[in-house]
């Protein structure tokens, strides 16, 4: 389903026309709803909160598992700064039941707007498990640990959700990123779902993050993905795609 660039022109009953009747539409910035009459209000919301901001939308990638369908957007806006954006639908039948994207909203607006958590219960990661050893790693805010699950034959990167400007790279570069990161000690995270495309390699946690080094704040929901080398199992690549701010206390 092609799902920003149906909202962008307007297409909203195209987009509907994929959803299940009492479809649940979670999107960034713009608020929730459920069902289609409801829906509909919320897709013109989103239209009327981008539309003028974009200049161009392009797939990054786009990745699957029996339960879901993911679709990762780099969008340029007219300001010149690139826009990530990912939307997780959840598959029922030949429809989808869920949309929630996740996006930061700092190339729009050089700030934060509070997202609330989405989920309530949690879940224990156990599969992949370089990804698990890198959970385990950021919530101990072990540099070292973290880096052990990295593929650096691979030119391994990590890309912050504010944008492509914000991306790390090199042994070097990554050390400098998790020891700025764990300055404050560890971020660990809740999770509540995820997707893994066995087949890509390709792995999406969708977390709530409240506690970070000796910060507590309002709990706020992201969503990280994960490219995998099949062969070593180490992590290609890295992308996150949330609005967390420390400061909603």
């Amino acid at each position: 389903m092609k799902f920003i660039e149906k909202i962008l022109k307007e297409e909203y009953n195209e987009v509907l026309s994929y959803l299940t009747e009492n479809v649940k539409l979670n999107l960034q910035t713009v608020g929730d709803a459920k069902g289609k009459a409801s829906g509909i209000k919320l897709l013109k919301k989103q239209f009327e909160y981008l539309q003028n901001e974009i200049k161009e939308v392009k797939v990054f990638k786009q990745f699957e598992d029996e339960k879901h369908s993911v679709i990762e957007y780099d969008i340029l806006l007219n300001n010149t700064f690139d826009l990530p954006l990912v939307a997780i639908m959840v598959k029922d039948g030949d429809k989808f039941s869920e949309v929630r994207t996740y996006h930061s909203v700092y190339p729009i607006t050089e700030g934060h707007v509070f997202r609330a958590s989405i989920f309530s219960e949690q879940i224990e990661l156990i599969e992949p498990k370089e990804v698990v050893s890198y959970f385990d790693g950021i919530t101990i805010g072990s540099t070292q640990a973290t880096m052990a699950t990295l593929a650096f034959e691979d030119d391994v990167y990590f890309r912050e959700p504010a944008g492509w400007r914000w991306n790390h790279k090199t042994r070097e570069g990554l050390k400098k990123h998790f020891d700025h990161f764990f300055g404050d000690g560890g971020v660990p995270l809740k999770f509540h779902n995820y997707v893994f495309d066995k087949e890509s390699g390709t792995f999406a946690g969708e977390y709530t993050c409240e506690v970070w080094g000796s910060a507590t704040f309002k709990p706020q929901a992201g969503v990280s993905i994960y490219d995998i080398n099949k062969e070593t199992g180490k992590i290609t690549g890295i992308r996150v795609y949330d609005n967390v701010d420390t400061n909603y206390r």
